[in-house]
């Protein structure tokens, strides 16, 4: 019964819904390095988020993220500004903070545990 209503709400959500209304289909994947060396050539030829999002086939809301997410700000504070006076997008630099926020997911251990394990040792 679970597997059933997990497809129905799989399939409500993920699938083509109101084609002649305009809505389209929902793609939900993550970013790889080659997308984000795509968004770092589109934006430096001065390419609109919205363009981007279109050519990747991803949401505005991912390209706008992935541009904050790459942004090199300097030790001042001042964010580093590109050859159109945007700030400068650096795919690898992306790539990295993505990463290391993978690696900072989950819960976090507790306290305690950590402090019995040192007194057991």
């Amino acid at each position: 019964m679970q597997k059933r209503l997990f497809d129905l709400f799989l399939h409500y959500f993920f699938t083509q819904t109101g084609a002649g209304m305009g809505k389209g289909v929902i793609i939900v994947r993550t970013l790889t390095l080659e997308d984000r060396r795509k968004i770092e050539l589109m934006w430096g030829e001065n390419a609109s988020p919205v363009k981007i999002a279109a050519e990747l086939g991803i949401s505005q809301c991912t390209v706008y993220t992935e541009l904050r997410r790459g942004q090199y700000v300097r030790v001042d504070g001042d964010v580093e500004l590109d050859k159109n006076f945007r700030p400068a997008y650096n795919a690898e630099r992306g790539e990295t903070v993505y990463q290391r926020n993978l690696r900072n997911r989950g819960r976090r251990p507790k306290r305690g545990t950590e402090q019995k394990e040192e007194k057991q040792a």
